[in-house]
């Protein structure tokens, strides 16, 4: 079986229960560093379009949506998380980054909300075109997960049978013209502080997406 379909049937929902509680005790904007990137970045969002994939139980694209106007959409894989996400007023649907049922070039800012570490290796060139796909340019492409410089791939500390990877996620993307890193942040893994420890190591990436003229 797929790892996304054990995250679909399953797993999803577990790490939902799991984590409930952290994920709504956190303090935002200040406790978010994805949300810190994009309002250094964005002022205001308004009329403005926000997608976020594995966006858990909304509660980053509520903060959004109420704090500074955006229009915002998430797709996740744990059916409570969904339930949760569109109690609070959002459009959020069930499924994973492969397959993302939204229109070519709607939004205006894509966030891979820590969900890529999870996700099948055979279909990382379909999420990242997926991804590319419903991105517009100019527009921002957001990734906060677990990074090394070399891939790795470890045992998922909660299912037998499932894989967590680490990797520089930014390289699905910055290998087209069309993309460049503008900032890519390492931290530590629980407290967001600097960290020589690589077996600690997140990082929050932002990619600018824009069409270059080659022609010249």
């Amino acid at each position: 079986m797929k790892q996304k379909e054990i995250f679909m049937n399953s797993e999803g929902d577990a790490w939902f229960a799991r984590n409930k509680e952290t994920v709504a005790s956190r303090k935002l904007p200040e406790s978010d560093p994805l949300l810190c990137e994009i309002l250094e970045i964005y002022p205001s969002l308004e009329n403005m379009s926000v997608l976020e994939i594995g966006c858990g139980d909304g509660s980053r694209l509520a903060w959004l949506k109420k704090s500074i106007n955006a229009d915002c959409y998430g797709i996740e894989p744990s059916a409570n998380a969904v339930a949760t996400a569109c109690a609070k007023g959002l459009n959020v649907c069930q499924g994973t980054a492969d397959e993302l049922p939204y229109d070519n070039q709607t939004f205006d800012i894509v966030i891979f909300g820590f969900c890529l570490y999870v996700c099948d290796r055979e279909d990382l060139f379909v999420i990242a075109s997926e991804a590319d796909r419903v991105l517009r340019a100019p527009g921002c492409l957001m990734i906060m997960d677990f990074f090394s410089p070399v891939s790795q791939t470890k045992i998922y500390d909660h299912m037998p049978g499932v894989d967590s990877h680490k990797m520089d996620y930014r390289t699905l993307f910055t290998w087209h013209p069309d993309y460049e890193c503008i900032t890519h942040k390492v931290r530590h893994h629980i407290d967001a502080g600097y960290t020589d420890d690589q077996d600690e190591w997140t990082a929050v990436s932002v990619l600018r997406k824009y069409r270059k003229d080659l022609s010249a």
